[in-house]
């Protein structure tokens, strides 16, 4: 070999070494990030708080809830007045009604409250009827099949609780996003229906329930339900069953 190609060879031959060196170390390096990272993707995934379970503020918003004004008060009174809101309970929590609609209110993301419809809408009556709409949530029979419950001369769904359970979990669930959780507005849409409300909102340009002229049972529906809950809450603590969210979804 000459004594050119020698030299060349001895100096690559005295750096080799040292760019191994470098190279190992620019591995260990990037082995380092990669792993850093993986773990970062691994805990974020193994969250003890996953992000379908909601924070107890956000499941108990109250201030729709618990709201007070002249038209909810006059049916306070009412309701203070009479045995309507205890018999109805007494017959939720005998058959424990309440246990289920919240479970599946939960899954749907609704208000707690919610699951205490029923008192007004049937007192949680199994077998209601008052001619135009039947069982717990006093569906009509176009809103019944809209949400998937069967109502022919053979069988009618909206006498199974527990499905039109699921029916009515679905139906506040959409009037809730209809209406941007403008509860009082999505409950008047239960009663009087979706399109009749948003005609009201445009043709009286205020989306505020209270200030809104609607037809006598809408007008009554929202104030009579929240005085209902009022009542339930202060006057029937035992039988206002709130729901525990959290154990019904460590328990599946």
């Amino acid at each position: 070999m000459s004594p050119y190609w020698q030299n060349i060879f001895l100096r690559n031959l005295s750096h080799s070494p040292l760019l191994l060196i470098q190279h190992c170390r620019n591995l260990k390096i990037i082995k380092y990030l990669l792993l850093l990272l993986v773990s970062a993707f691994i805990f974020a995934g193994c969250s003890t708080k996953p992000a379908s379970i909601r924070s107890g503020s956000d499941y108990n918003n109250n201030r729709v809830w618990k709201q007070s004004n002249s038209r909810i008060k006059k049916y306070v009174q009412v309701y203070k007045n009479n045995k309507h809101i205890k018999t109805c309970l007494d017959r939720a929590t005998s058959s424990r009604y309440l246990y289920y609609i919240h479970r599946v209110f939960y899954q749907y993301k609704l208000p707690p409250e919610l699951a205490h419809l029923p008192i007004l809408e049937s007192c949680f009556d199994t077998k209601a009827d008052s001619g135009h709409a039947r069982g717990m949530w006093q569906f009509t029979k176009a809103t019944a099949k809209d949400y998937g419950l069967n109502v022919d001369w053979l069988s009618d769904d909206r006498l199974n609780w527990r499905k039109s359970t699921h029916s009515a979990a679905q139906y506040l669930k959409i009037l809730g996003e209809k209406f941007d959780n403008n509860w009082e507005l999505a409950l008047a849409g239960y009663n009087g229906g979706p399109n009749y409300m948003e005609r009201q909102i445009k043709s009286q340009g205020t989306r505020n329930f209270w200030k809104l002229k609607l037809r006598k049972e809408t007008h009554e529906y929202v104030p009579k339900f929240l005085a209902m809950l009022s009542v339930a809450r202060s006057r029937y603590p035992e039988l206002y069953y709130q729901g525990a969210p959290r154990a019904w979804v460590k328990s599946g």
